[in-house]
């Protein structure tokens, strides 16, 4: 069974200045950029690997911290726009006149919130041990895509709903190697410590 992922990058969305219309925007992901450590491997998504889900123009949510009580756009609703370039699938959100959003762009514009996140389910990965002893996850090709999100902790390894269990598609001995290096033990702790105090 797929389950949920979600990724973080810092540093990769704007917000348009005091006095325009609000808007939201950035990367949810990045092509060919290795992930920070995901607790015993790193992971890099492929250029083609959002092709085939956005042409099914899915009904994507644009969320704060991924909290689906606190909605800031929608692909349907036409208040969020996505876009794949050389660079990465790129997302422009419209955000409702609301309180949330409203105070989420104030703590955006002071570079209190510095990341964005998107969570997704992948349909097709690749593993592979690499010689120097670390091993890398190849998304090929993505399943669903389910929001882009601004979030307070932008670091891959933190706060993330896949952190608690490595992905089903990791082969059997990868998962062996990760679990002999105590390197899984140790994150699924930090990032648990860290889910405790937010």
């Amino acid at each position: 069974m797929n389950k949920t992922e979600r990724r973080y990058i810092s540093h990769e969305f704007r917000v348009s200045p005091e006095g325009e219309t609000p808007t939201i925007s950035g990367y949810a992901a990045l092509f060919d950029t290795p992930s920070d450590d995901l607790g015993g491997w790193t992971e890099i998504v492929d250029p083609h690997a959002f092709d085939g889900v956005l042409s099914s123009n899915p009904d994507v949510r644009a969320l704060w911290n991924h909290n689906a009580d606190c909605i800031l756009g929608r692909t349907t609703a036409n208040t969020l726009h996505l876009n794949l370039d050389a660079r990465g699938l790129g997302y422009v959100i419209d955000p409702p006149d609301t309180t949330i959003a409203r105070d989420l762009i104030v703590s955006m514009r002071r570079k209190d919130i510095t990341g964005s996140s998107f969570g997704f389910i992948c349909k097709r990965d690749q593993w592979t041990d690499n010689a120097d002893g670390t091993i890398t996850r190849r998304i090929l090709e993505f399943d669903e895509l389910l929001d882009v999100s601004p979030v307070t902790y932008p670091a891959y390894s933190a706060t993330t709903a896949q952190a608690r269990s490595l992905p089903a598609s990791m082969p059997k001995e990868l998962r062996s190697k990760i679990a002999a290096s105590g390197q899984w033990k140790m994150t699924t702790q930090r990032v648990s410590a860290t889910a405790l105090s937010a």
